[in-house]
């Protein structure tokens, strides 16, 4: 465990006080970083504070003051700043005379972080889902094409779901997709376009209590149900989708307060029944896996 003894000038503060803080930015030398706390928020210019996360804690100096920003450099200059963009780093200030203080990496110096608070968007509060998916076909079996026809499918999905909150493990959603799928036969060469538009439904488990910093992985089973259409030649089929189940394995990892990344693949079946102008009636069964990416707002 490293150790680090620094001497502290007086602190120009008269009570102690310690909370957690985002870091802006750093600078490109790591020499200093910005936090959005200023004059406002009682921070004066030439002020001394503790910083510290899970593994180091450095002392830092107001180097310049804004009303809602403040500059901070490490009063030893030989020290880089240990912190990088949007950390939850603890800033503690309390009254020192010129003393010696030993610096520990430990991490009683940092409170445990209350991660359902800090990033409440993503852990207790209702929110959107927008993603975009690529699709390929695992297996599928139609009434009107042989198995020995049977070739490749591919295709693209794009999907909003609204996702509400239960508990910060579990969460309901509901919403749509568009599907876009082109299944390709290799005798005679056809290519045979399709496209769905469902309405989903899902339920949701985040491994909330398996995470030790702001991401998490979920798991995801869906359904739904829509319409399909299929183009063979000149000739269209019309038909009910049905999707059941899908499931989902997602990583969800906060950018910001507002914004996160999500990243799943997935497994789904799919089964329609279509039925073309003549009357003629077409029963697909599809087995598709996926690889989606979107965003949490």
């Amino acid at each position: 465990m490293a150790l680090a003894v620094l001497t502290l000038a007086p602190i120009k503060i008269l009570y102690a006080k310690e909370e957690l803080t985002v870091i802006q930015t750093v600078s490109k030398d790591r020499r200093s970083f910005v936090v959005a706390k200023g004059i406002r928020d009682g921070v004066i210019k030439g002020q001394e504070i503790i910083f510290a996360n899970d593994n180091v804690s450095v002392v830092c100096k107001a180097s310049e003051v804004n009303r809602n920003f403040s500059l901070w450099v490490p009063v030893d200059r030989t020290i880089t700043v240990p912190f990088n963009k949007e950390d939850i780093v603890s800033s503690n200030s309390t009254v020192y005379g010129n003393v010696a203080l030993e610096l520990v990496g430990d991490t009683g110096l940092t409170p445990n972080i209350n991660y359902n608070e800090l990033y409440k968007k993503f852990r207790v509060q209702n929110n959107w889902t927008a993603k975009a998916s690529y699709n390929k076909g695992l297996n599928q079996s139609s009434s009107s094409v042989s198995n020995e026809q049977n070739s490749s499918r591919a295709g693209y999905t794009v999907s909003l779901d609204y996702n509400y909150r239960f508990l910060p493990e579990f969460e309901m959603s509901a919403g749509a997709r568009i599907d876009n799928e082109v299944y390709r036969i290799s005798n005679p060469e056809l290519d045979i376009p399709t496209k769905r538009i469902l309405g989903t439904i899902s339920a949701t488990y985040h491994f909330i209590n398996f995470s030790d910093n702001k991401n998490n992985f979920y798991l995801t089973l869906a359904a739904g149900i829509g319409k399909s259409d299929t183009k063979i030649s000149d000739e269209k089929s019309t038909g009910i989708v049905t999707l059941l189940p899908e499931a989902r394995l997602g990583f969800l990892m906060p950018f910001s307060k507002s914004l996160a990344m999500i990243f799943e693949g997935s497994v789904e079946s799919l089964s329609s029944s279509e039925k073309f102008a003549n009357g003629t009636q077409q029963t697909t069964n599809i087995l598709n896996m996926k690889a989606s990416i979107g965003v949490r707002f």
